[in-house]
């Protein structure tokens, strides 16, 4: 039993090990925009997302909204996660994306002064 328990382990270590070292590696990002841009991916039925965007409207802030419930939507922002290096199978909303640096489920304290200064 505890060979069999060992062998388990170091399959999966190898598998683990096979998908960090053959990884394509990862084309880079081009912003979305030439001018300073704040785009934020959510849910319209998603709480924080609407939470962002509502501290976002109020400090005035300009930004774009896109849903990740459009297909095309969800296949740019997984594109732009994975070559961010982000892991794309299981993250919270929303996604920020302020001119070229993404986050996910940003602090909305630090994005408003993050946007602030780029943004205005």
């Amino acid at each position: 039993m505890r060979n069999l328990i060992l062998l388990l382990a170091l399959c999966g270590g190898g598998y683990q090990a096979w998908q960090h070292f053959s990884r394509v590696p990862q084309e880079s990002n081009a912003p979305l925009h030439a001018e300073p841009y704040l785009a934020v991916y959510g849910r319209d039925s998603c709480g924080y997302t609407q939470a962002t965007l509502r501290q976002l409207q109020q400090a005035g802030i300009r930004y774009q909204y896109h849903s990740v419930d459009e297909p095309a939507v969800a296949d740019l922002l997984h594109r732009r996660m994975q070559n961010a290096g982000l892991e794309v199978r299981r993250y919270t909303l929303p996604v920020v994306d302020l001119n070229n640096a993404i986050t996910v489920h940003p602090d909305n304290d630090q994005l408003l002064a993050q946007a602030r200064q780029l943004l205005r």
